[in-house]
């Protein structure tokens, strides 16, 4: 068999993902960290920081889709949201499909990020950037979160659009102390989504994120997905200030209809539901 070149994206500390590479990658090492795009067959163009697959072109609607509409269909009427992280406006690009958003914050780390993907993955925010609608803030994430909060700024969507929880630039943005400025800067009806990671190849990061949750947030609602790119199983977590049921079938086809959202390619009301039905052994990682 022909040896081909190959690109390692790591799991966990021993395991990784081994994609064959179709082309030389275009890399670019900023003062923040080390961005690479490569070309593959099975992902089409990829992106990564540091080593860390962020985002591909075969399956990025999987963890866009499903970060955004999980939360913003769970909520009657969001129209303020911001996404931390989210450099490569896939998010912001689904956030600005449900007609109540009048305001999304971006709050980037790496303008060098953002100018990549407007060259080489385009399709990610799909003119995203250029609607009115949208700010772009460029620094930490929690200063700017911070920020927002002392200015009186409230959310009704926190979304978590960031590398691993364990990642030296984002570590801070899963702590307990930030977590209390993120639900103190949503609206009454608000709801932050953050990634828990693997829960077969994160495990221990996956319980400790979602512990911190359940020490700040009323009643966090896991729903496990599958990213092809991440290895597989990925979760998620939504969690408000105060205790409210998830919204029925009957309520999410209403609101997706209402909304005239379509297109999706993964998300759709009876996967809302049950993503959230969990297989034992990440029960067990949650408790």
């Amino acid at each position: 068999m022909k040896h081909l070149p190959t690109i390692a994206l790591p799991l966990s500390d021993d395991a990784a993902l081994h994609v064959v590479r179709a082309a030389p990658a275009i890399e670019h090492t900023s003062p923040l960290q080390h961005i690479s795009v490569e070309s593959t067959t099975s992902f089409g163009k990829l992106y990564t920081l540091d080593g860390d697959a962020m985002a591909s072109q075969a399956d990025e609607f999987i963890i866009h889709e499903s970060l955004v509409h999980l939360a913003a269909l769970s909520h009657p009427a969001p129209q303020r949201a911001i996404v931390l992280g989210g450099g490569d406006g896939g998010s912001t690009r689904e956030l600005l499909k449900h007609p109540s958003i009048s305001h999304v914050t971006i709050a980037e780390l790496d303008p060098a990020v953002v100018d990549t993907i407007a060259t080489q993955l385009p399709s990610l925010p799909a003119g995203a950037f250029d609607d009115a609608r949208v700010r772009l803030l460029f620094g930490d994430a929690a200063a700017t979160l911070t920020a927002c909060h002392a200015a009186g700024e409230r959310f009704d969507l926190i979304l978590f659009d960031l590398t691993q929880s364990d990642h030296p630039a984002c570590a801070h943005l899963h702590s307990d102390n930030f977590l209390r400025i993120c639900a103190a800067s949503l609206t009454g009806q608000g709801i932050v989504h953050v990634q828990l990671g693997s829960p077969f190849h994160q495990r221990q990061q996956v319980t400790t994120v979602f512990q911190r949750l359940k020490d700040v947030f009323a009643t966090p609602t896991p729903a496990l997905i599958d990213v092809p790119l991440y290895g597989g199983p990925w979760l998620l977590a939504r969690a408000r200030n105060t205790p409210a049921p998830d919204a029925d079938l009957a309520t999410l086809t209403e609101r997706l209809a209402a909304r005239r959202i379509t297109g999706l390619r993964y998300y759709n009301p009876a996967l809302h539901l049950a993503c959230s039905a969990l297989p034992n052994y990440v029960l067990d990682s949650l408790t």
